[in-house]
């Protein structure tokens, strides 16, 4: 699992450095987008939310903060009515990681669905591609 999360995270970085260290990485007027509204049927964009926390400010460690983390948890069922839809949530039970995958229109939304943890972890929510997505656009 670990090896998977390594490998994940290296193409993230990979995609990240080609992205920004690119010499044509702004878009020309005639490609920026106009106002648009988002299409229910459009693909939605993927994210990846590492959160983490000290052995010491573990939820498991207290009743509260069991607590709060199933809270958290059930609050997924308002997430997806605003329109996040997690495909995965994995935990490094040892290394205090928490590793949620899904895929949203509104970013707004996840911060939202995200903001129980902030009091008591350090997390970022980061959009990805698929690998499939990735190498249809890489420069070749």
């Amino acid at each position: 699992m670990k090896r998977c999360i390594k490998w994940l995270l290296g193409i993230f970085v990979f995609c990240i450095a080609t992205t920004f260290f690119s010499p044509d990485m702004y878009a020309h007027d005639d490609e920026k987008e106009s106002k648009r509204t988002i299409n229910p049927d459009e693909k939605r964009t993927l994210y990846v939310a590492h959160w983490t926390h000290t052995p010491e400010n573990c939820p498991g460690r207290s009743g509260d903060g069991a607590k709060m983390l199933s809270k958290f948890w059930e609050g997924r069922r308002t997430a997806e009515e605003k329109g996040i839809k997690v495909l995965g949530a994995y935990v490094t039970v040892t290394e205090h990681d928490y590793f949620i995958i899904f895929e949203t229109n509104d970013y707004g939304a996840a911060v939202e669905f995200f903001l129980p943890l902030v009091p008591s972890q350090t997390g970022k929510i980061v959009p990805v591609l698929s690998m499939d997505d990735w190498l249809k656009i890489m420069p070749k």
